[in-house]
């Protein structure tokens, strides 16, 4: 009896041995799956959280949160002389070098210009499509930007030279005056529109270039003022109303001048200003409270929406933009080339 308690007691405990190592195995394998899950799920967290950091990818796509679609890749075109000549018949008149360089830059640099900006197309390939198109005042100007290019290599210049020639008058933009703020004669070679924000500190920086091109080509030179309040400056919009309400006084310059040269602007330094440059201040504060006024700012406004003009301040020298207080020097390669066209 006593040795049969003994080998039942051995393979009970045989048993519990055995139990226990199974157990440890499940447990050990079990931790170890669990530490695999884990570091699965972080290496997955951390590839998620790499996504949402990396830029957006670039394609196709509407609605809310869709990509920014990429211009296409510039491909030059081929055109022959002749075929351009028939595109450009002032190129017939060159030959040799001339016609060649003429002809290199018409296929290799690109046409920027209203309706194609977010195109790539070569000048060539602009001048052969714009006939085609129903809006042909659209390309009106790449004619006389062609015209420029073989002015320019019959004048030997170098390719560099002619390419700057073209693409620093690039994209040009079909936006007339009319009624708006102006100085100078109406007929005078080179207008410059500018769009401008009464408050913006970049506008009140261009200031003094555009009185240094006024200084220097005197009654040549029309200049055009248009608004643009951008919703983050406050008293954008109230200035904008102000300086047309003046302009009903025909002192719009003057009180131009005034909120550019004023430090801070608030509504009562706009009656100050008023004051100063001699306006009948109540007639002015009925004309800035009027729907007139109100309807010139937002035409004004809508104009630069449509044209894609997004920051201030924004040129237009004969139609071609320029955005930015750039210095004298920038906006002369434009107004010289311009000038030599008329001459």
């Amino acid at each position: 009896m006593n040795q049969n308690s003994t080998v039942f007691g051995l393979l009970a405990f045989a048993l519990l041995l055995a139990g226990l190592a199974g157990y440890g195995g499940y447990t050990v394998g079990h931790k170890q799956a669990s530490l695999e899950a884990a570091a699965e799920l972080t290496k997955k967290d951390a590839e998620l959280s790499a996504a949402r950091a990396a830029p957006a990818p670039r394609g196709g796509g509407e609605g809310e949160g869709a990509a920014k679609k990429e211009k296409p890749e510039f491909v030059p075109t081929d055109y022959t002389a002749e075929q351009l000549t028939g595109l450009v018949p002032e190129l017939g008149e060159l030959g040799g070098e001339a016609q060649t360089r003429a002809v290199y830059a018409l296929n290799n640099i690109v046409g920027s210009c209203v309706p194609c900006m977010d195109q790539q197309y070569s000048m060539g390939k602009c001048l052969e499509r714009a006939p085609k198109l129903l809006d042909k005042s659209m390309c009106a100007n790449m004619p006389r930007l062609a015209r420029r290019v073989v002015r320019m290599a019959r004048q030997e210049k170098s390719p560099d030279d002619i390419r700057a020639g073209a693409e620093f008058s690039q994209p040009w933009l079909p936006i007339e005056p009319g009624d708006a703020p102006s100085k100078g004669r109406a007929d005078a070679p080179i207008t410059l529109i500018e769009y401008s924000d009464f408050q913006c500190p970049y506008c009140k920086k261009a200031q003094p270039n555009i009185k240094a091109l006024e200084a220097k080509y005197g009654d040549k030179l029309r200049v055009v003022f248009m608004n643009q309040p951008l919703a983050m400056h406050k008293m954008a919009r109230p200035a904008a109303l102000a300086a047309l309400a003046a302009d009903k006084q025909g002192k719009f310059w003057e009180y131009h001048d005034a909120i550019f040269a004023a430090e801070g602007l608030d509504d009562a330094k706009l009656v100050t200003l008023a004051g100063q440059v001699g306006l009948d201040v109540p007639r002015w504060e009925k004309d800035r409270a009027s729907t007139e006024v109100d309807a010139a700012v937002a035409a004004d406004a809508a104009r630069a929406e449509k044209w894609k003009i997004t920051s201030t301040p924004t040129f237009l020298v004969n139609g071609y933009k320029v955005k930015g207080a750039q210095p004298p020097e920038f906006f002369d390669r434009i107004i010289e080339a311009e000038l030599a066209e008329r001459e």
